[in-house]
């Protein structure tokens, strides 16, 4: 067949359409945020493509699940590249290991490096016999190499190149000190912190130090739980391991890194690291960039002598580093931990690999590969889309950016709104006809019909004369930074450009973003400020980052700040955004009050599917476990309750005619509308919905929230807060999976923030945010090593003048 053909399509939003798509092409669907593009493209196409595929192997022989469709034909096995089903979690996985660089380079340095011997440090023969000494020596196994391998990590940080402990002087400043004291400032959940006083209990109110080493030890580093060692008891040192692992940084500086004093970083033991190839042992190999890595192979390739077998892994080696570099991923490196990565990063590693795979006849699906990429940058990368389709496969790319619609050869626009006004196709065919379809949002923005909203605030600060308060970061040079000195107009809207790797994110993210912490958090700790740790997620790298800069200036200027990056506001399937902005608690308490929940005896638990109201046949989780073989499972919609996850007494229960289930599944937008006389609960569902976020459903699963998604969230919660002036807001990338239409909205936000006397940066790519900034910090001119210099700095227009600017070329 030469069409994947779809029937009443229906899933989420979908309204019973029909669509025909063709295969062996490049396609591009498109369409406001929420239109409908997942719920057809992922929920649709790819689960089917999946299920087929299983199906054939005969592994859901006799399973039956529900479809969200009438009909479909067409379809082959299917894969999908998509940020929240690719996001990693595993600290241990890094960019070498996933790419398989690593493994690689482990087998030439066990068959072709060069041993120092273990008795005197001088090289051994090709023999392995020291002329020095007469030591005879051996090759070591290929797992000597992997920090993975019990025989290869370094045992003293097992293989993490670092370990972590707890600052006792911090975290017990006096004799004083009780170990509620202790509690109070780590910090904990509530349910964690009811196990953590109820487990010691006796020992609240007794100063830290005069407790019983033995309690003092369970405190702080728990005991095991199992045989295994696997699973550490409620104590403060796993409090502080799930911070680090999922993602935050909230360590509030007591629990530090140290970088490993046996291994020195590179996280091998020492045999590993007496073998070395063109003077440098795998653990330095690691920590160097995929780009000094090829140059550092090329080197040695032209000067060392190789066996055929040795000659073959370096072209292999090479070859997938150009493919990487090609993907504009050269600036990581190969120790680099997997959950770091942006979803752009991820995204494109992944496309990398199914590129060396050279499989065709597949349909492959893409979710925003451009996220996070440069102007400058996106030309390799859809060469590399193009390519993916040339061996043979159907390529669907969802995608908002220009560059990519536009090398599309055929586009299909779902919409023509978000949520219920969405869930239609708009148009389907070339970039032409787009252009020309009036009611389509995104072909009127691409073809200049809506222009994005002119800033009310254009500010010309520098120009007027007046005395613009400066936020200055003197002498940074985290990571890649080269004692960069950087002045950032307060009061205003600043972008932070520049290629990927340029230093942008270890100027703001990992440099101001600590030193503000660090300045604010005396204040905040005797409400003398505004700070939000909660919500001041940082990706789980910066935790092990050294912050260097000599001062930064200026901060008196402000009352407080609130980063909202991208990191996931949840990994829990239970928990939604609902849950997040803290609504769902006054839902639930709503529904108690309700005459047929006080009939039945009722209570605000009998609301939650994780605690009384769950149903007893899943309970609470909606879905059946089938296992498949191995670590493979496939979920299938609870018998009992259908996926609704409740009981049926919960159920019973309705809100002007919504039952608990009715109001999960419900948009934002609609829940506006539905508790409008409940501002409690509105009040930060209405920035949601200004903000192009209306489409997103009160129950729908954080995890599959993209970065985006769950950035725009936060900033919703912090600006429902309705804190006072003279916030700094840093935003990541706010515009990561955002139509241009939701830019627009987005833009008009940022503007209000200004307006009402806070200072907003915003580390952005987007040209149209950029435009739409008072002032702009370039960073370059490369990534890496190449980057870390201030290249460009001032209005827009005064960049797009600058020679020496990257973006410049770029705005309008």
């Amino acid at each position: 067949m030469k069409n994947i053909t779809i029937k009443g399509a229906r899933a989420h939003n979908l309204k019973n359409i029909d669509i025909s798509i063709p295969k062996d092409q490049l396609i591009v669907v498109t369409g406001v945020s929420g239109s409908g593009k997942s719920s057809l493209v992922f929920d649709i196409i790819f689960e089917e493509g999946r299920r087929q595929y299983l199906r054939s192997l005969g592994l859901l022989s006799g399973i039956t699940d529900e479809n969200n469709f009438n009909d479909i034909s067409g379809i082959c096995p299917t894969i999908a590249v998509q940020q929240s089903i690719i996001r990693q979690s595993n600290p241990r996985s890094t960019v070498g290991s996933r790419t398989n660089i690593l493994n690689i380079l482990a087998v030439l340095y066990a068959g072709e490096g060069q041993i120092i011997c273990s008795s005197c440090a001088a090289p051994v023969g090709i023999d392995l016999i020291c002329e020095n000494c007469g030591n005879i020596e051996e090759r070591l196994a290929i797992s000597y190499f992997s920090y993975n391998a019990p025989n290869g990590m370094c045992i003293q940080c097992s293989g993490r190149g670092a370990y972590f402990e707890i600052n006792m002087e911090k975290l017990v400043p006096n004799e004083g000190t009780t170990l509620q004291d202790v509690f109070d400032t780590v910090g904990m959940t509530p349910g964690y912190a009811r196990l953590m006083c109820k487990k010691f209990h006796d020992y609240l109110n007794t100063p830290f130090l005069q407790i019983p080493d033995d309690v003092k030890e369970d405190i702080i580093h728990g005991h095991h739980v199992n045989s295994n060692y696997e699973k550490r008891s409620y104590c403060l040192m796993r409090i502080f391991q799930g911070r680090l692992y999922k993602g935050g940084d909230d360590l509030r500086g007591i629990y530090t890194m140290s970088v490993c004093s046996a291994c020195h970083g590179f996280r091998i033991g020492e045999e590993a690291r007496r073998v070395f190839l063109g003077g440098k042992h795998i653990g330095e190999l690691g920590k160097m960039t995929i780009s000094e890595l090829r140059e550092f192979l090329e080197i040695l390739t032209n000067k060392e002598t190789f066996s055929s077998f040795g000659k073959k892994l370096l072209e292999e080696i090479l070859g997938k580093t150009h493919g990487l570099i090609k993907a504009r991923l050269g600036h990581l490196s190969l120790y680099r931990e997997m959950p770091t990565l942006s979803g752009g990063e991820i995204q494109r590693l992944f496309l990398n690999a199914h590129l060396d795979s050279k499989m065709d006849s597949l349909i492959y699906i893409l979710d925003e590969p451009t996220v996070g990429l440069h102007e400058s940058e996106k030309f390799e990368l859809l060469n590399s889309i193009k390519a993916l389709k040339e061996l043979g496969n159907t390529v669907i790319v969802v995608e908002h950016d220009r560059n990519t619609i536009g090398m599309a050869e055929h586009v299909i626009d779902i919409g023509p709104k978000a949520g219920v006004e969405g869930g239609q196709v708009v148009y389907q065919g070339d970039l032409a006809g787009l252009l020309e379809c009036n009611a389509s949002l995104t072909g009127q923005h691409l073809s200049g019909k809506i222009a994005m909203p002119v800033r009310t605030l254009k500010r010309t600060f520098f120009a007027s004369g007046d005395a613009t308060p400066l936020l200055t970061i003197r002498h940074a040079a985290t990571n890649n930074l080269k004692d960069v000195t950087v002045a950032l107009p307060l009061g205003v809207l600043v972008g932070i450009a520049g290629v990927s790797g340029s230093g942008k994110s270890s100027l703001i993210s990992n440099t101001l973003i600590p030193l503000l912490k660090d300045y604010f958090r005396d204040q905040w700790k005797n409400n003398e400020t505004e700070m939000d740790e909660t919500d001041a997620d940082a990706d789980a790298e910066i935790a092990g980052i050294e912050t260097v800069a000599d001062q930064l200036e200026g901060i008196e200027h402000l009352s407080g700040y609130a980063e909202v990056s991208q990191v996931p506001i949840g990994r829990n399937a239970n928990s939604n955004p609902a849950t997040y902005i803290g609504i769902w608690d006054k839902i639930r308490r709503l529904f108690a009050q309700q005459p047929e929940a006080i009939q039945q005896g009722l209570s605000a638990g009998h609301f939650s599917f994780n605690s009384m109201g769950a149903c007893s046949a899943c309970g609470g989780s909606g879905r059946e476990k089938i296992w498949l073989g191995g670590d493979n499972f496939l979920y299938l919609t609870c018998h009992e309750c259908n996926g609704k996850r409740y009981s049926d007494d919960a159920l019973s229960v309705r809100y002007k005619d919504k039952n608990i289930v009715d109001v999960l599944e419900m948009s934002v937008s609609d829940a506006v509308r539905l508790f409008d006389d409940q501002p409690g609960i509105t009040s930060t569902l209405k920035v949601l919905d200004r903000i192009g976020m209306g489409y997103i459903e009160l129950g729908q699963p954080t995890p599959s929230l993209s970065g985006g998604e769950a950035q725009r969230i936060k900033l919703a919660k912090e600006i429902g807060r309705r804190r006072k002036g003279n916030i700094l807001y840093v935003l990541d990338e706010p515009t990561t999976c955002l139509s241009l239409f939701d830019t627009a909205k987005l833009i008009q936000l940022l503007d209000e923030l200004v307006a009402k006397g806070n200072s907003v940066i915003v580390v952005e790519h987007d040209l149209a945010v950029l435009e739409a900034c008072d002032w702009i910090v370039e960073l370059g001119p490369g990534g890496g090593a190449a980057g870390g210099r201030v290249i460009a700095e001032g209005f827009p227009l005064a960049l797009k003048g600058d020679p020496q600017s990257l973006t410049g070329k770029y705005l309008q």
